[in-house]
């Protein structure tokens, strides 16, 4: 039992502001003449884990729909789809106009898988995205996590036996990034995690955050739990949205 507490202790610190939540279609009327940005939270999370981002972006007069699904109940692949769902809904209303994301967590590989769908509507590969603590590579935690009965019990037979099960690189079968759009990731660095090495944010080491494709990276002093609150993330995700020419980094 003491093997399991650990993880237990590093993991619940996670569900401290986890609140239930259902799929969200928003249909919403937007500032034709501002770029839309889209939200997407983490395994276990809810939309208000990305409030202090959605309140700062609409602040500066971003069109910003904090997009809510139930991550327990989904395959990664088919959270996905239910996406492409939004993503139709703010493109048939400004067609031409681009769509940016922000993740966190999880919601990088959704994205992903969004960007990969047959149907993903063309606005959606003009913005930029911004992947706030992603694990791009997989997380050697969340496979820790999976020899515990409990533990495959709370996380669920769904995308959370996905984040338990997928070996290293496992994700890249989700797709890549669209050649021209502009990625940046932003990975914490304050974490202490046994089942991590290196530098890690208390879920994800640094190291499972990079894509193989090219992409901008930068380190925040946060933890995975509450990275989306801090001021230099929200700043520097800010930053990155409102550039202009940015292109792809190495």
């Amino acid at each position: 039992m003491k093997f399991l507490l650990v993880p237990l202790l590093i993991f619940f610190q996670t569900m401290l502001r986890a609140h239930p939540c259902t799929q969200e279609i928003d249909q919403i009327s937007l500032n034709p003449q501002s770029e839309t940005v889209v939200l997407v939270h983490g395994f276990m999370r809810s939309k208000r884990n990305m409030s202090a981002i959605e309140y700062s972006l609409k602040k500066e007069g971003w069109n910003v729909v904090n997009w809510s699904y139930p991550s327990r109940k989904k395959l990664i692949e088919e959270h996905a789809s239910d996406l492409i769902a939004q993503l139709k809904i703010i493109s048939n209303q400004y067609p031409n106009k681009p769509i940016s994301f922000v993740t966190h967590s999880m919601g990088g590989l959704i994205v992903r898988g969004a960007l990969n769908h047959p149907e993903c509507p063309r606005e959606a590969k003009l913005g930029k995205a911004v992947l706030v603590a992603p694990p791009n590579r997989g997380s050697s935690y969340a496979r820790n996590l999976h020899k515990y009965q409990f533990m495959r019990w709370l996380l669920g037979e769904n995308s959370g036996k996905q984040l338990m099960t997928t070996p290293l690189d496992g994700f890249d079968q989700i797709g890549n990034f669209p050649d021209e759009m502009p990625v940046m990731i932003i990975s914490g660095t304050m974490g202490w995690n046994p089942s991590l090495s290196g530098v890690n944010d208390g879920k994800v080491a640094t190291e499972e955050t990079y894509l193989k494709t090219p992409h901008h990276h930068i380190r925040c002093n946060a933890g995975h739990s509450w990275i989306c609150y801090s001021p230099s993330v929200i700043n520097k995700t800010k930053l990155f949205l409102s550039a202009k020419n940015l292109g792809r980094s190495d």
